[in-house]
């Protein structure tokens, strides 16, 4: 039996976005010394951008294929997605490929992503909360930015953000794309009805990459901070993705467990 393993990480382009990355890749290989990490990206997208400025970086499949090529024949496929959207659900069907194809692995387990399923929930809805809490005034906002997805998973941010609210009304859930109930649009019209003056902007996102710099707190006339202080709410953005919080990576460090564990499993 030989194992390795490999963290599926949507991917990146910006710089800002490597300190989510190089900081669970650090913790994983810290965990499991004696196991080969790999990173791989999921976005066909964000690779392909990434070739055109002369930065290779692989695919799930094509780690999958090099690990083969070495001899190793149990691998764990780490989700570093912060919800089982599409590309989570991608993963599972490569896993069971990459088992039934001629001269394939033994085995393949995926460690779920940061939200894995309800009964996880209110665990890594605490430890959102806890970092929505620290600093912030008794009459501060505080409005995570996640990204929204078409799945229909996109529950979860829903579920998410009445958890905050069942526990603090001034933190919020809202998202880029998709779910209109949860835009910026909705959260101007909220903080102005409460009387908000400053808010919190925080990325729901693995890392503080393109989307941030851009949708989050650029210039533009779209940007969430854009909009906000045009509606005279003052905005203080928090540049860390999820990646960079120890309390958030060690929830997918047990995911990463988890899925080893499973491994070993007739």
């Amino acid at each position: 039996m030989k194992t390795a393993i490999v963290l599926a990480a949507f991917g990146s382009r910006h710089k800002n976005a490597a300190a989510s990355l190089d900081h669970i890749v650090e913790r994983v290989r810290q965990a499991h010394p004696d196991l080969p990490v790999r990173l791989a990206y999921t976005s066909s997208i964000i690779r392909g951008h990434m070739k055109k400025a002369g930065e290779e970086v692989e695919s799930v499949a094509e780690a999958l294929d090099a690990l083969l090529d070495d001899g190793v024949t149990h691998v764990a496929i780490q989700s570093l997605h912060l919800i089982p959207g599409n590309e989570f659900h991608e993963l599972l069907g490569l896993a069971s490929e990459m088992m039934l194809k001629e001269g394939g692995f033994n085995r393949v387990e995926i460690g779920f992503p940061l939200v894995a399923d309800e009964k996880h929930l209110t665990r890594v809805a605490e430890a959102i909360l806890s970092i929505a809490e620290e600093g912030k005034g008794e009459n501060d906002a505080v409005l995570f930015m996640g990204h929204g997805t078409r799945h229909d998973n996109s529950v979860y941010y829903e579920a998410l953000h009445r958890f905050f609210q069942e526990r603090d009304r001034t933190v919020h859930m809202g998202v880029m794309e998709h779910q209109k109930e949860a835009s910026i649009d909705v959260f101007i019209e909220r903080f102005k009805a409460d009387g908000v003056k400053k808010a919190y902007l925080i990325p729901f996102l693995f890392g503080a990459g393109w989307h941030v710099a851009r949708d989050m707190i650029g210039d533009g006339e779209t940007s969430w901070k854009t909009r906000l202080e045009q509606a005279g709410i003052r905005c203080e953005p928090v540049l860390k993705g999820a990646g960079e919080y120890d309390r958030l990576v060690n929830i997918w460090l047990e995911h990463l467990d988890d899925a080893l564990k499973r491994l070993t499993r007739c």
